[in-house]
């Protein structure tokens, strides 16, 4: 985590205030902070740098994270209030739950501290739980965990459960495969000291999880399923009945952690389970049967085997406690949450329910605000920022939303008024800045005044200042130096724009965009062979793009080999949308040329 450390007083994202550390893990540090705007107590979780190796690695990973936020309220789920995104960085800010008298959160805690077995209707107790847990999680689209383990298991101070990171191994696994494992492996801690998630090569394959923790067929690379995690949890319930604070299967560790796993592994399919002398020896037996056919198919099936034993040893069923009720916060999440997935119109219905439950949530106004505007509905857009307002007139983001949907709608100058209040309140918020160039750019490109072309690279340069890991900056930063060379004919604008996309592409290698802007730049400059380099490449990697077809197609009509240039510009055509118009014309035409000179 270096470069990414905060200390009591730091401000993370413009609104998170640290209070202290509270834990670190596979993922990352974990901060114990205060939220400005409503004075909440949360946790907020970093997500490691190298997880998140470029800005499409980043998305994967918010996407498949923001699932555990879509969980909605249990008992005995922890709580994630939501993923956010600050200088090109992921944080998760979850439900805090406070140490116990004797300063323990997690079940590893306890686990550490145990003098012996736990007590075995405590055991039960927590293992029905975290099974209810698990079955809320499946019904509300979460396959499978894929990190079970006491440090992912917290238990608040009144004894209640709460199972935590849903979705973040999946999430970390999309985001590396996504950009290539450009990392390698990414092993967290060590045997001494206790592994955290990592994600470890195996050849071309890739495995993801705890070393310790791992089911049989996950080492294989066979995939995860709802039967590893039943694998995974009979560890922690032989740890709890052992009261050990170490897994049943441990082997020498001397650096190397494919031994390591592949001693662990061997072990495990020798089926060798220690033995136990506890009512709970055959469950954890089955649990850890080598053959994920024998065991139990779901945690429904492992509870329905646990509640009989809890009723003969307590006399009484097992009582589930109520679910609180939901909160107008809870609805403004939900719809942020399905937001970020693109659900734009069950996200409405959320922030609708949020807004008859607390007509004064200025989040739910604003997140409300974005929806409408994703779905093409601009004027209403901007009433709900006005309502936003209206409540709070020092809002940036409220100010900075309503600046989008104006330029979205083609009203830059008003756009830009909207960026400069946004920016008086918060002047380190890079995307403002970033905002502000595009509005400027575009006023630029109307010819209203050639002054607008030098603000526009300010706003960038400004936004690189502060998350100097935007491709989207350099990208536009190189449209606007790509602009004034095509006006003023200055081959030093050419080379400018060349070397901004160059660095967008250092920043995010599957950035189509700045392949696109490149080749077409390229193009401008006659090295047609070099803009053919770059089309290939992007469309290697996405051959459905149709910038990229139109941008070979030049290259190649420049260069006369008119078989290939009238072959793009047929694939051109074939996927080109409608705002492409004048440059569907214009392909057509060439194509019809082309087809007449044969």
């Amino acid at each position: 985590m270096a470069g990414l450390t905060f200390k009591k007083g730091d401000v993370i994202g413009g609104q998170y205030e640290v209070h202290g550390t509270w834990g670190e893990g596979g993922f990352g540090v974990v901060y114990l902070v205060q939220v400005r705007d409503t004075g909440d107590t949360l946790a907020l979780k970093t997500v490691r740098e190298e997880l998140l190796a470029d800005p499409a690695a980043r998305a994967t990973f918010k996407k498949e994270a923001l699932l555990w936020v879509n969980l909605e309220r249990h008992p005995f789920v922890l709580t994630a209030e939501w993923v956010d995104e600050a200088s090109g960085r992921l944080f998760i800010t979850m439900e805090y739950v406070a140490p116990d008298a004797q300063g323990r959160v997690t079940l590893a805690d306890h686990l550490a501290r145990a003098e012996g077995p736990l007590d075995t209707n405590q055991t039960l107790n927590w293992a029905i739980q975290f099974c209810l847990g698990m079955e809320h999680a499946r019904a509300h689209g979460i396959e499978c965990h894929c990190d079970i383990k006491p440090g992912n298991i917290l238990i608040a101070p009144d004894g209640t459960l709460r199972v935590s990171d849903f979705g973040l191994a999946v999430a970390a696994e999309a985001a590396w495969r996504g950009s290539d494992g450009r990392g390698g492996s990414l092993v967290t801690g060590s045997a001494e000291g206790g592994f955290g998630f990592s994600l470890m090569l195996a050849g071309d394959k890739l495995r993801y999880g705890t070393p310790g923790y791992l089911a049989p067929e996950v080492y294989r690379c066979e995939g995860a399923s709802v039967r590893s995690d039943i694998y995974s949890f009979g560890l922690v319930l032989w740890q709890m009945a052992a009261g050990s604070s170490v897994p049943p299967f441990l082997v020498p560790c001397h650096g190397d952690v494919e031994n390591y796993l592949r001693g662990v592994y061997e072990q495990q399919m020798a089926g060798r389970v220690p033995l136990l002398k506890d009512p709970l020896g055959n469950i954890i037996e089955r649990c850890l049967r080598p053959r994920p056919s024998q065991r139990y198919g779901s945690f429904q099936e492992l509870r329905e085997t646990l509640e009989p034993i809890w009723i003969r040893r307590t006399g009484r069923k097992f009582e589930v406690q109520h679910i609180a009720q939901r909160t107008s916060g809870f609805w403004s999440n939900k719809g942020a949450a399905l937001k970020a997935l693109d659900r734009h119109e069950e996200a409405l219905g959320c922030y609708d329910k949020a807004l008859a439950l607390d007509p004064g949530n200025v989040k739910a106004w604003i997140n409300k605000g974005i929806s409408l505007q994703a779905l093409g509905r601009s004027e209403e857009a901007l009433s709900c920022y006005d309502k936003a307002l209206a409540l709070d007139p020092q809002n940036a983001k409220a100010w900075g939303s309503m600046g989008a949907t104006l330029e979205d709608i083609g009203q830059h100058r008003q756009a830009i008024e909207c960026f400069d209040k946004a920016l008086a309140i918060d002047p380190r918020d890079a995307g403002f800045w970033h905002s502000k160039g595009v509005a400027n750019r575009a006023l630029g490109e109307m010819h209203l005044w050639g002054g607008w072309f030098p603000e526009a690279i300010r706003c960038f340069d400004k936004a690189l200042e502060i998350d100097p890991r935007s491709s989207g900056a350099w990208n536009e930063k190189g449209l606007v130096h790509r602009t004034l060379g095509r006006e003023s004919g200055d081959t030093g604008s050419y080379v400018a724009a060349l070397v901004c996309f160059d660095k967008a592409l250092a920043v995010d290698p599957l950035d189509l965009c700045a392949w696109s802007n490149k080749a077409d730049t390229l193009n401008v400059v006659r090295l047609h062979e070099d803009a053919i380099g770059c089309c290939d490449k992007a469309l290697a990697i996405d051959p459905r793009d149709a910038a990229l077809w139109y941008n070979k197609a030049l290259a190649e009509d420049g260069l006369k080999r008119w078989r290939e240039a009238m072959s793009s510009y047929q694939k051109f055509v074939e996927l080109a949308p409608p705002q492409f118009a004048q440059q569907i014309a214009y392909a057509r035409r060439r194509i019809h040329e082309l087809g007449l000179s044969r």
